[in-house]
């Protein structure tokens, strides 16, 4: 059964086994007292108690959850269900459920709501955007891989690029890539963009080891990434700075715009930083790529000066420190 898409809160579905106690109450089995084939067919009848036991647990539904928060945490049992505090509750406090503390794209989704939680004090300075201070850490944006192949092969024939995607995912790639607070370069992106700079015969040899290539955020794979973002960023119809405007410009932070310009805003947020964060990368490897020719260019010819015999003993003290 799914919830209806039109309810602002709706109730949760949990799976329940028939209580004797009058705990929960699940739905009716169908017909019993089968004839001799029943034996043969009790496959067909737990398929069916599965569909069928599907229960609303009103009590389960009135916990509030939220990131971070939660105190109490419900317990599926053979005949019922408990909701267990997980950690002391002082009289007159909140009891929080929990759903896993997910992204705020899969709380709107399955729930109908978002989580608005102001920085916390530990955030990184970078992190920190005054213009509108709230987040869900848990927040993530999705890369398709099908994005990342036509930007990083375009032109590609369409019986090449199915070729090409399915050897990807019989290899293990995913379909769709996530750029979260933990992993800002995706590496699992990155390794698509290994792949399709492969040769044929480096294609050959990763079906042979089984093996995908790994993404590393260097040279022409982090410049490719870097468009991948870009293009993926473009693909909003509007700007960032526009969202700030629109849920500053909200006076209660609820609503399903709210919610829904909230969950975008925080998408571009992990865009723009994984972005600045590959730029730093990408710059820090060129001014080393510069700093070794330049070293290499102005040792040319000369031939290298002797350590003194001071400068060898404090070499041996870094050494062994």
């Amino acid at each position: 059964e799914e919830n209806d898409e039109d309810e602002e809160n709706p109730p949760q579905l949990i799976a329940a086994q028939p209580s004797q106690q009058g705990d929960v109450e699940a739905a009716p089995n169908g017909p019993v007292g089968l004839d001799e084939d029943e034996d043969e067919d009790e496959d067909e009848e737990d398929e069916d108690e599965e569909r069928d036991g599907v229960s609303m647990v009103p009590m389960a539904d009135i916990l509030n959850a939220r990131y971070g928060c939660n105190n109490a945490k419900l317990f599926y049992e053979k005949e019922h269900l408990r909701m267990v505090a997980v950690r002391d509750i002082n009289a007159g406090e909140q009891i929080w459920n929990t759903y896993g503390d997910p992204p705020n794209a899969d709380l709107l989704r399955r729930y109908g709501y978002i989580d608005v939680i102001p920085f916390y004090a530990q955030a990184q300075s970078h992190e920190i955007y005054e213009s509108f201070p709230y987040e869900n850490p848990s927040d993530e944006v999705e890369i398709r891989a099908d994005l990342v192949f036509d930007v990083c092969a375009p032109g590609t024939p369409e019986s090449e690029k199915t070729e090409k995607i399915e050897v990807w995912l019989n290899l293990g790639g995913d379909d769709t890539f996530v750029i979260d607070r933990k992993d800002g370069t995706c590496k699992l992106m990155l390794g698509m963009i290994r792949y399709l700079s492969m040769t044929p015969q480096e294609v050959e040899e990763a079906i042979e080891k089984d093996k995908l290539p790994k993404g590393k955020p260097t040279g022409d794979t982090l410049k490719l990434a870097l468009q991948v973002l870009r293009t993926r960023l473009v693909q909003y119809t509007t700007t960032l700075e526009e969202d700030e405007i629109i849920l500053k410009a909200t006076a209660q932070h609820n609503g399903r715009m709210f919610s829904a310009v909230f969950v975008r805003l925080w998408e571009k947020r992990l865009l723009r930083g994984a972005l600045r964060k590959m730029e730093e990368i990408l710059q820090l490897e060129e001014e080393e790529t510069v700093h070794r020719s330049n070293t290499l260019t102005s040792g040319r010819g000369k031939r290298p000066r002797e350590e003194t015999s001071q400068e060898h003993k404090a070499s041996k003290k870094r050494t062994r420190r």
